[in-house]
C-alpha cells in the first residue's frame, strides 16, 4: 500500500514537473513572440523615420537652392547690372551675385549659370571648362513655356548623374535669361544620405520614379533599373517579393516592406532577409524614393540570444528544481508534497499579479480613450450651429449621416438615432440631388463654399439656414461636413424691410387715388356750376392745395433721404482719412528704416573723401567713384520718397493695373519692418491680372492687412515666422490669398474683425478701421469681396475682385 502510494506521489510529482516545464516554456515562447513583435513594429517605424527625414531633407536641400536663386535675380545688384548687360546690348558683363554665391555654395552646386534664352551663356563659374557644359534645350524651353522655376530630370555627363535647377531672369515683365545651377548626385548624397547606417549592414539609397538608382553606396549600379540590375546579376534567385516592393514605392507612398535579397558587399552573395522603409522625395513635377535598409535576422537577434539564456536559466532551474524535489521527497514525503504545494502557489500567485497587472493597464487605457471621446464630443456639441458630417457615394450625392452634434438635432427635434439614419436630403425642403451634385463639384474647385437652403423638423417647422460646406479627405475617403447657421432673424428683418417698403408705397398710391376719386367724385356739372359758382371754385381749389401739400412732403422726403446719405458718405470719408492717417504713421516709420542705412553709407562716403584728401590719396578717379556711389543712394531715397507720394495721393484717377506689381510696391515700404522681425515674406505668383480701380486704395488693403499679420506674429511667435501671398485667378474672379502663421484668432471673435471701431490690440496701439476701411476699399470701390478664416495654425485673409466689368465708368 505504501509502495503504490509512494509510486502515485512520484507519478503525480513527474506529471506536476511536465507541467510546469510546459508552462514555462509555452509563456516564453509567447512573451519571445509579442517582444519581438513589438521590436519589430518599433525598428520598422524608426527605418521609417529615418526615411522620412532623408526625405525631408533632400526637399529642404532643392528648396533651399531654388529659393536662393530667386533671391539672386530679385538681388538689386543683380538687376542692375543685368540692365546693364541689355543696355550695352548684351557686351560681356560679370556678375558678381553669381561668383558670390558659386563660393558659398560650391560644397553644394558644381556649377551656376546665366544663360541667354537662346541657350547662350552669358556668365559662369567656375570659369574653367564651359565648353563641355552640356546644354538640355527641352529643359531651357520648358522654362520659357511655364516661366516659373524648374527642377530638370537627372542626366549622365562624363559617367557621373547631375541634376539642375533654373530660375527665370525678367527684364521689363519679358524672360531675357536664365539662372542655372548644376549639382552633381554624389554631392547630395555625401552630404545627405551617406552617413545613414542602420546596424551593421544597413545603409540608405535613392532611386527614381522609374526605379533607376540616383544615389547607392555601389557605384557601378548606378543609373541602372533596380530590378535590371538584380536579374541580370542572379537571373536564378525568385526576386518577387522587391519586385512588388519597387512597385509599391514607384506609386508614391511611403511604408514598410519586408523581402530577400542580399548585401552588395557580402562577397559570399549569402541571401538574407531585409527590412525596407520607403518615402518620398517631392521634387517639382517628379519624385524620388529614398529607402532605408536593414537586416532582418540582425534586427531579431538580441530578443532571440536573450529568450534562448532565459529558456536555458529555467531549465536549469527546473533541473534544480526537481533533483531538489526528489531528494526531499526520498527524505520525507510528506515534507516534500507540502513544499511542491507552496510551490505550485506561489506560481499561481505569480500568474494573478501579472494578470492583475495586465487588467490595470487595460483599464487605465480604456479610461484614456474615453476620456478622448469625450474631449472629442465635447468639442464637436460645443458649436452654436448645425454640424453634419457625412459619406459621398460615387454620384456625388449624400449617404446617411456619420456624425450630427447636439444643436443639430435640438434644432430639427430629432432624437440622435433617428436623425443619423437620414441623409441630408431627407432633411432638405428641395431635397434637390442635381443641386446637390453641382454644390460638390464646386467644392472640388474650391476649399469650400456657402449657400442658403431651408431644413425642414421632425414636426415639418421649416428652418432657413446659410451653410458652410467643406470637403475633406479621411482614411483615403472623401467626406462633407456642414455646418448650418439658423438665419430666421435675418430673413424675417429682409421681410420686414420690404412689408415697410410695400406699406410706404401703398400710403402714397393710396392717397393719390383717394385724390384722383375725390376730384372724379366732385366734378361739377354746368348745371350745378351755373346755379353754385363759388362752390365750384372752392373744391378746385381745395383739390389743389392737398396736391400741393402731398408733393411737399415727396420733396422733404427726398431731401431727409439725400441728407442721410451725404452723412453716410462724410462718416465714410472720415473714417477713410482716419484709417489713411494710421496707415501713414506706419509708413513713416518705415521709411525712416529704409533711409538709415543710405544715410550711413553717405556719411562714410564723406569720411573717406576727408581723409583721402587729408591724406593725399584724393585722386580723380577715387573721387569720381565716391561721388558715383552717392548720387546712387540719393536716388534711392529720392525713389523711395516718390513711392510714399504714390501710395498717399488721395487725386490718383482709376486706371488698369497689375495686382502682381500693386502688391510688390506695398511689400517693399515694409521690407525693413520684416527684415528687423526676422519675418519671412514670400509672393507665389500663379497667374497675374489686371483691375480697374485706384491702385494706392488697392495698395492700403494690401498695407493694412500685411501690418496686421507682422504685429500677430510679433506677439504670437517667436520664430519661423512666415506670410505666404498667393496671387491667382479664376473663370471671373482675380483672388489673392494673405496667409500667416501668427496662430489665428479665436473664433468666438472672428466674425467681428471687419467691425467698426473694434481691435484685438491693447489700447492706444488699434484705431479699429485698418480691416473696416479695407472691406468698404473692397467692397464699395472695387464692387469684390474680403473674407478672413484660420487654416494652418494661422490666419488667412482672401480678397476676391471679378474680372467682368473692369471699367466702372463704362
Amino acid at each position: 500500500m505504501t509502495i503504490k502510494k509512494d509510486t502515485e506521489d512520484l507519478l503525480k510529482l513527474i506529471f506536476a514537473t511536465v507541467v510546469v516545464m510546459g508552462i514555462i516554456l509555452i509563456t516564453s515562447y509567447i512573451n519571445y513572440e509579442d517582444i519581438q513583435g513589438h521590436i519589430i513594429s518599433k525598428e520598422q517605424q524608426q527605418l521609417l523615420t529615418i526615411s522620412k527625414s532623408v526625405s525631408s531633407s533632400i526637399e529642404r536641400f532643392f528648396e533651399y537652392h531654388s529659393e536662393n536663386l530667386e533671391i539672386i535675380t530679385k538681388n538689386k545688384l543683380f538687376k542692375e547690372q543685368f540692365k546693364k548687360y541689355m543696355v550695352s546690348k548684351k557686351l560681356k558683363t560679370k556678375f558678381d551675385s553669381l561668383e558670390n554665391y558659386y563660393i558659398i555654395q560650391k560644397d553644394d552646386i558644381d556649377r551656376i549659370q546665366l544663360l541667354s534664352t537662346d541657350f547662350q551663356v552669358i556668365d559662369s563659374y567656375p570659369k574653367n571648362d564651359v565648353s563641355t557644359y552640356p546644354y538640355r534645350s527641352e529643359d531651357m524651353t520648358r522654362v520659357l513655356k511655364v516661366k516659373s522655376p524648374i527642377v530638370s530630370r537627372v542626366y549622365s555627363h562624363n559617367g557621373q548623374l547631375y541634376i539642375r535647377i533654373y530660375e527665370p531672369v525678367y527684364y521689363n515683365s519679358k524672360i531675357e535669361a536664365i539662372v542655372c545651377i548644376k549639382i552633381s548626385l554624389d554631392k547630395i548624397y555625401e552630404k545627405l544620405v551617406k552617413a545613414i547606417r542602420t546596424g551593421e549592414n544597413g545603409y540608405a539609397s535613392v532611386k527614381d520614379q522609374n526605379g533607376v538608382l540616383l544615389m547607392h553606396p555601389k557605384k557601378e549600379d548606378l543609373g541602372v533599373n533596380v530590378m535590371k540590375a538584380r536579374r541580370q546579376e542572379f537571373p536564378d534567385y525568385d526576386w518577387s517579393e522587391l519586385d512588388e516592393l519597387v512597385q509599391e514605392q514607384m506609386a508614391g507612398g511611403s511604408g514598410v516592406g519586408v523581402y530577400h535579397s542580399f548585401w552588395y558587399h557580402d562577397k559570399e552573395r549569402r541571401r538574407i532577409k531585409k527590412f525596407s522603409a520607403y518615402s518620398p522625395v517631392r521634387i517639382d513635377n517628379q519624385f524620388w524614393i529614398v529607402t532605408v535598409s536593414m537586416d532582418y535576422v540582425e534586427m531579431t537577434q538580441f530578443i532571440r540570444n536573450r529568450t534562448y539564456k532565459i529558456l536555458m536559466l529555467n531549465l536549469i532551474i527546473i533541473l534544480i528544481f526537481i533533483s531538489c524535489m526528489f531528494y526531499i521527497y526520498k527524505i520525507k514525503k510528506g515534507k516534500r508534497q507540502l513544499e511542491k504545494e507552496t510551490k505550485l502557489l506561489k506560481q499561481v500567485n505569480d500568474l494573478n499579479k501579472e494578470l492583475e497587472k495586465d487588467i490595470e493597464e487595460r483599464k487605465s487605457l480604456e479610461k484614456e480613450l474615453i476620456r478622448s471621446k469625450k474631449k472629442y464630443e465635447r468639442l464637436f456639441n460645443s458649436g452654436s450651429d448645425c454640424t453634419f458630417v457625412l459619406n459621398l457615394d460615387d454620384n456625388n450625392l449624400p449617404t446617411e449621416f456619420l456624425e450630427v452634434n447636439k444643436k443639430a438635432c435640438m434644432s430639427l427635434e430629432y432624437n440622435k438615432a433617428t436623425l443619423l439614419k437620414k441623409s441630408y436630403l431627407d432633411i432638405s425642403v428641395d431635397g434637390n440631388k442635381e443641386k446637390f451634385k453641382n454644390i460638390v463639384k464646386s467644392l472640388k474647385s474650391d476649399k469650400f463654399i456657402i449657400f442658403e437652403d431651408t431644413l425642414i423638423s421632425s414636426n415639418g417647422r421649416e428652418i432657413p439656414v446659410e451653410v458652410s460646406a467643406h470637403l475633406f479627405n479621411l482614411e483615403r475617403q472623401l467626406k462633407l461636413i456642414l455646418i448650418a447657421r439658423d438665419i430666421t432673424n435675418k430673413k424675417i428683418q429682409e421681410e420686414a424691410l420690404k412689408r415697410s417698403e410695400k406699406r410706404f408705397r401703398k400710403i402714397i398710391n393710396q392717397v393719390a387715388t383717394e385724390i384722383s376719386d375725390e376730384i372724379d367724385e366732385n366734378n361739377i356739372d354746368i348745371y350745378n356750376v351755373e346755379k353754385n359758382p363759388n362752390n365750384y371754385h372752392s373744391e378746385i381749389e381745395n383739390k389743389n392745395r392737398i396736391a400741393l401739400e402731398l408733393e411737399e412732403i415727396n420733396i422733404k422726403l427726398e431731401k431727409m433721404f439725400k441728407k442721410e446719405v451725404d452723412e453716410n458718405r462724410k462718416k465714410e470719408a472720415l473714417m477713410i482719412y482716419q484709417s489713411r492717417l494710421a496707415a501713414m504713421g506706419e509708413m513713416i516709420g518705415n521709411i525712416a528704416h529704409q533711409w538709415r542705412q543710405p544715410l550711413s553709407c553717405l556719411g562714410l562716403i564723406f569720411a573717406n573723401i576727408e581723409d583721402a584728401y587729408y591724406y593725399g590719396e584724393l585722386t580723380k578717379e577715387y573721387l569720381e567713384e565716391l561721388v558715383e556711389k552717392s548720387q546712387k543712394l540719393i536716388r534711392r531715397m529720392s525713389q523711395t520718397i516718390d513711392d510714399f507720394r504714390y501710395f498717399f495721393n488721395p487725386k490718383s484717377e482709376e486706371k488698369l493695373f497689375s495686382v502682381k506689381e500693386n502688391i510688390e510696391l506695398t511689400v517693399d515700404f515694409l521690407y525693413e519692418k520684416l527684415k528687423l522681425n526676422e519675418i519671412s515674406l514670400n509672393i507665389h505668383l500663379i497667374e497675374d491680372s489686371m483691375i480697374y480701380g485706384h491702385p494706392n486704395q488697392y495698395s492700403q488693403v494690401i498695407f493694412n492687412i500685411l501690418q496686421n499679420s507682422i504685429d500677430a506674429l510679433i506677439e504670437n511667435r517667436s520664430s519661423k515666422r512666415k506670410i505666404d501671398i498667393r496671387i491667382f485667378k479664376d473663370e471671373h474672379n482675380q483672388i489673392v490669398e494673405i496667409e500667416d502663421n501668427g496662430k489665428g484668432v479665436d473664433k468666438t471673435i472672428i466674425n467681428h474683425i471687419f467691425q467698426q471701431y473694434f481691435t484685438t490690440k491693447s489700447k492706444g496701439k488699434g484705431t479699429g478701421l485698418g480691416l473696416y476701411m479695407s472691406k468698404v476699399i473692397i467692397e464699395k470701390n472695387f464692387y469684390g469681396s474680403i473674407d478672413i478664416y484660420n487654416q494652418n495654425n494661422g490666419l488667412c485673409v482672401s480678397i476676391i475682385i471679378p474680372q467682368n466689368g473692369v471699367d466702372k465708368n463704362e
